[in-house]
């Protein structure tokens, strides 16, 4: 074996600083090119007509521009070099600095995502955690239940014994719905930070109806999983629907746009319909509910204040995070309703998602 193969490899980050250090001095090549072969030409020709109009000096162009590299003319020729080096060199250092800037940026975005990144993965192993210690008491108590069950049959005295194991049961299962409830806001916190902060995600091709179902299912069984409630997909149950459509979106902000539009219509109505086509390069998702309907107007007024992140229930809230996704995915959002008689949001989604 050579000995380089057992020598060991520092890994880094890599950081793109390809050429920004030699932006002044290519400013300064530029600028000093421009100002000998640009430059210095243009303000020849400029002379001649001026004497053309003026004193009526025969009109010479080509040969005013030959004339401004004439060797006489050097110190002219070095007046221009030196102030569109100047120029450009000032133009350069500008540019440095800007993408700097940028690069400083974009490190921060990366530096966001992994703590995004890292937050999700602590949280799971939260939730997973609490799901494993939950599952390991609830066998606990139940083998507990059992045989205070049978002792009380045998003696009267542990019937009160009996009754506070399963008050423990209960409040079991209320610690443990809570979990599931603060695991999920936590999830989709981190999913609403990542989908509306992030410029690096890219769109995948993949199918919509199962992100659509799979939305209507996290809905239902955290948040509304104590209403009842009928949801259709292009006029059948969603759980039996077997349509296909595939194009390129982004998930998370997808999923993000998905739950914002659905948790409303669930919030006011009982029954919602869910129509989906493909018409040439868009997709459009229709969501009616049967709910009380809302003022358009005073949603329009509502939608052009500004908003306030602490309404974590709010409607509107939900609505500007939507139209600001789908502005970023060149999407749009429109709304029909009357007072009482529900509303039907219509979204509009590209095909080719673009910048």
């Amino acid at each position: 074996m050579g000995a380089n193969q057992n020598k060991a490899t520092v890994l880094q980050m890599p950081v793109d600083r390809t050429g920004i250090r030699g932006y002044p001095w290519w400013g300064l090549l530029v600028g000093a090119s421009l100002g000998i072969f640009l430059g210095h030409p243009l303000s020849m020709v400029a002379m001649n007509l001026h004497r053309y109009i003026s004193d009526q000096a025969p009109l010479r162009i080509g040969q005013a521009i030959l004339d401004s590299f004439h060797q006489r003319m050097w110190p002219m020729i070095f007046f221009y070099a030196a102030s569109g080096g100047m120029f450009g060199a000032v133009i350069g250092f500008i540019l440095q600095k800007l993408r700097e800037r940028q690069q400083r940026l974009d490190v921060f975005h990366e530096e966001f995502e992994l703590q995004v990144a890292t937050l999700r993965h602590h949280y799971k192993n939260l939730a997973l955690g609490i799901h494993g210690f939950s599952s390991r008491i609830k066998r606990k108590l139940g083998d507990l239940e059992q045989k205070a069950g049978a002792c009380a049959l045998q003696d009267p005295i542990f019937q009160e014994f009996q009754q506070d194991v399963q008050s423990l049961v209960k409040s079991l299962g209320v610690l443990d719905d809570a979990a599931q409830r603060l695991t999920h806001t936590l999830g989709q916190e981190l999913l609403f930070l990542r989908a509306i902060t992030s410029e690096s995600l890219q769109p995948q091709t993949g199918d919509f109806f199962p992100l659509l179902q799979h939305s209507i299912n996290d809905l239902k069984a955290i948040r509304f999983r104590d209403k009842d409630l009928a949801i259709t997909i292009n006029g059948q149950p969603y759980e039996s629907c077997q349509d296909s459509l595939a194009f390129a979106f982004e998930p998370y902000s997808m999923e993000v746009i998905l739950d914002n539009i659905l948790s409303n219509a669930m919030k006011f109505g009982d029954r919602i319909d869910i129509g989906v086509e493909g018409k040439g390069n868009w997709i459009k998702v229709k969501i009616r509910d049967n709910g009380p309907g809302l003022e358009i107007d005073e949603l329009k007024q509502y939608l052009a204040t500004p908003g306030d992140r602490r309404e974590a229930e709010s409607t509107h809230l939900g609505l500007k995070v939507t139209l600001h996704l789908l502005q970023k995915i060149g999407g749009q959002l429109a709304v029909q309703s009357q007072p009482g008689a529900g509303a039907t949001f219509i979204l509009e989604i590209p095909k080719t998602i673009g910048p």
